[in-house]
């Protein structure tokens, strides 16, 4: 690439970019206004008067407290059990042929074409039959049902790229393919278990279709729901919504910044032979 070219990448990232982060100062500057000085003109990034304010109206509100809570133990009760699942059977499909893998596979694949809202319904009904309505279990039913399919294939992928002569050394040293998959595949697999757990557990910390319709109570719905009940009919805590919503964020933020090297790797695991 000639000099120019490199020059206009580089002026077209910083654009891009700088148009990106503009939301996020945004965000950060009006959760530490007052709410009356949020639309204070003229507008800018500075807050007028620096304050704690809608943090501190957020940590008051034990309901929003308990909504972090719920976030916490659902996505990572989904995260636990779509990695524990996907690796077993990614595994399974990947080292061994049974009569009907393909079409497993395929029905699989198909499970992705449908759009969550088609769902909503029948979710509805057969979680109210069971008795699971405004329960933990009924997000994290739903939640994994959408996730496990592609995780699945995303551990697939990673372990055929895993050398098929180490499965055949563990076994001429009398390891059953249960030894073989926790002390010789997972090992190796590890940023292929790393790249579901931060799907997973996205998926599962975003999702707001499904929290709303399956849950009703503080008991048991996570923060997404947290986040519509700063919006009022008459009026909207904005100081207190940003910070609601900036602390919702800094998980995902944080667990991505750590791991993001082993995720790009599961992601592309498969791709380049």
């Amino acid at each position: 690439m000639s000099k120019r070219g490199r020059v206009a990448t580089y002026l077209s990232i910083i654009v891009l970019g700088s148009i990106a982060l503009v939301p996020i100062l945004w965000m950060i500057s009006v959760m530490f206004r007052s709410n009356p000085d949020v639309f204070a003109v003229p507008l800018s990034l500075l807050p007028p008067e620096f304050t704690w304010e809608a943090f501190a109206k957020v940590f008051s509100n034990q309901d929003l407290m308990r909504l972090f809570l719920n976030s916490y133990i659902i996505a990572i009760a989904v995260t636990f059990i779509c990695v524990l699942f996907a690796a077993l059977a990614g595994y399974g499909f990947s080292r061994f042929e049974f009569k009907g893998k393909r079409t497993a596979l395929i029905y699989i694949l198909l499970t992705q074409m449908f759009p969550m809202v088609l769902l909503v319904i029948p979710y509805f009904l057969f979680v109210s039959r069971v008795g699971l309505y405004d329960t933990y279990w009924a997000l994290i039913l739903a939640y994994t049902s959408f996730a496990l399919p592609f995780s699945i294939m995303m551990l697939r992928d990673f372990i055929n790229t895993i050398p098929r002569e180490l499965d055949e050394a563990a076994k001429m040293d009398g390891c059953g393919p249960f030894r073989t998959f926790f002390f010789i595949i997972l090992p190796p697999s590890l940023p292929g278990l790393i790249s579901t757990a931060v799907y997973t557990f996205i998926l599962a910390w975003n999702e707001f279709l499904f929290a709303v319709m399956l849950t009703n109570s503080i008991a048991s719905r996570p923060l997404t729901i947290g986040i519509g009940m700063l919006i009022g009919e008459f009026t909207t805590e904005w100081n207190a919504l940003m910070a609601l919503s900036f602390m919702a964020s800094a998980p995902l933020i944080i667990v991505f910044l750590f791991v993001q090297k082993f995720f790009l790797q599961g992601l592309t695991a498969g791709s380049v032979k």
